[in-house]
């Protein structure tokens, strides 16, 4: 396992672990379930991220908007 330090989504791979943004800690950590993309119709980019509650149907995304330049500590395997 590889740890790093990201700033931009788009160097986020799936099966990527967010272990904290800014120091704050996910816990649990967040896992990448698919990389920067189009999410559904449009021209709207994000992460998505696989549930942390596997009962809730609350879907998971990052936005670039919100979060390139924020330092995101990743688990990498």
């Amino acid at each position: 396992m590889q740890n790093l330090i990201i700033t931009k989504l788009a160097d986020l791979h799936a099966g990527d672990r967010i272990l904290s943004w800014d120091g704050r800690p996910y816990r649990p950590a967040r896992v990448v379930a698919q990389r920067l993309g189009y999410i559904g119709a449009g021209s709207v980019q994000g992460v998505r991220l696989v549930n942390p509650h596997p009962t809730s149907d609350v879907e998971h995304v990052l936005y670039p908007s919100q979060m390139d330049g924020r330092r995101l500590e990743v688990e990498r395997p």
